[in-house]
């Protein structure tokens, strides 16, 4: 049984985000909109779509009852774009890699997220991270990251107005369950919950090429806008059926 169909909207996971990077790209809407069901609304800023690659530590994974030191902690990168529902924002995960077995197929069965076994080595150096994730998931499309990244900068928050905003401060994650192409799956939301992102300037060198195309996007043709960030802590809620539209 997917959690949503027990009950929604109320507490389930607690996490640490740690040492992570945001990696950026600008995508005509038109490459986009292929891999986002139709119930949901491609969402751009001046007329540009964004994907962006999140690798990062989470720490203490656990069901948000439960206390820090029973959670598991380990490396993951996500692939997100940005999308809206009856108005409201929120991100769209075209793809999760994680290195914990129990932990995909979890988040397969019980979330529908698009979750793949990967082997991942992160390290930090000093101020220095590096990341490199590549794939296993032997039914699925081979994808390799890599990324190594250093904080040049104080972390402050984004002006709300800015880019770095539209991006960085998402509360809603967006599945759509049932259906095909055509509109006929149902929407879920979950609320995100955290303080808003104190990002830091950074200096990276991120490879993506394999990634963006194991979804069918094409390889960047230009360096990613980049933040660093570096600890957040959330709360991931159940799911829930969002309203269609939010009332005027």
């Amino acid at each position: 049984m997917h959690i949503a169909s027990a009950v929604g909207d109320l507490p389930a996971v607690s996490l640490t985000w740690r040492d992570g990077l945001f990696a950026h790209w600008p995508v005509d809407p038109s490459r986009v909109r292929p891999l986002v069901p139709d119930e949901l609304d491609v969402d751009t800023r001046e007329g540009t779509a964004w994907v962006s690659a999140l690798p990062s530590l989470v720490a203490a994974s656990r069901p948000w009852f439960l206390p820090e030191r029973v959670g598991l902690t380990f490396p993951q990168v996500n692939l997100r774009t940005y999308v809206r529902y009856g108005g409201r924002p929120g991100v769209y995960f075209l793809s999760l890699d994680a290195p914990t077995e129990l932990g995909v197929r979890l988040a397969r069965s019980v979330w529908d997220l698009p979750y793949h076994l990967a082997d991942i080595d992160f390290e930090t150096t000093g101020d220095v991270r590096r990341f490199d994730c590549q794939r296993v998931h032997t039914d699925e499309s081979p994808a390799r990251f890599a990324a190594e990244y250093r904080p040049t900068g104080r972390p402050a928050y984004a002006d709300p107005d800015s880019l770095s905003a539209f991006l960085a401060e998402r509360y809603r994650l967006y599945l759509v369950r049932g259906g095909s192409r055509g509109g006929s799956g149902t929407v879920w939301c979950a609320r995100v919950e955290h303080d808003p992102w104190r990002l830091c300037p950074v200096e990276a060198t991120v490879h993506a090429d394999a990634l963006l195309e194991s979804v069918g996007l094409p390889a960047p043709a230009e360096d990613p806008v980049v933040h660093f960030a570096p600890s957040a802590t959330f709360r991931v809620r159940t799911p829930f059926r969002p309203r269609a539209q939010v009332p005027i």
